[in-house]
């Protein structure tokens, strides 16, 4: 019973964090907090392995370590990191770590970036911004899948689709 509980406040952070920052291009910081928190507690429930937490973070510090390297040999000059993603991005890349094993984040990260160009493509038209609501996007998308896994009763923790 708690774990539905949790399962349709997650849904609706999410749903939340998609319309925040197709809204406003920003998302409020307690919203990956809240994120955070509760992956970290069907993490637990799961009595899942520490490492795959350190092996996902060490993924997306090795993604920013070279997105920095980067824009530093694009514009040849310290460039903040901040400025070509926002910070409720970066946070929200950290929320979701606790929800995957170390493939499948990999694979949400490289298909969640292919459904965000997709779907930014067709907000473009509609909008006029060049900001992409990446966190909002991949919230959504995140959104899916867990339907998806309801759907078909996976669980992208335990199950290694590569």
């Amino acid at each position: 019973m708690l774990n539905l509980v949790f399962e349709i406040i997650l849904i609706s952070v999410l749903l939340l964090t998609f319309v925040q920052d197709v809204r406003h291009r920003a998302i409020h910081i307690l919203l990956p907090l809240a994120i955070a928190v509760i992956g970290l507690y069907f993490f637990y429930e799961g009595e899942q392995i520490y490492m795959t937490l350190v092996h996902n973070f060490f993924f997306l510090l090795c993604i920013f370590v070279g997105l920095y390297l980067y824009l530093l040999a694009k514009y040849r000059s310290k460039i903040s990191l901040l400025t070509s993603i926002g910070l409720g991005d970066i946070l929200f890349f950290i929320a979701v770590i606790p929800y995957f094993s170390t493939t499948n984040y990999i694979l949400f990260f490289s298909t969640g970036m292919l459904f965000s160009i997709l779907v930014f493509t067709i907000i473009k038209i509609v909008s006029k911004s060049e900001l992409v609501p990446l966190a909002g996007l991949l919230a959504l998308y995140m959104v899916l899948l867990k339907g998806v896994s309801h759907w078909m009763d996976l669980n992208f923790y335990n199950n290694n689709f590569l």
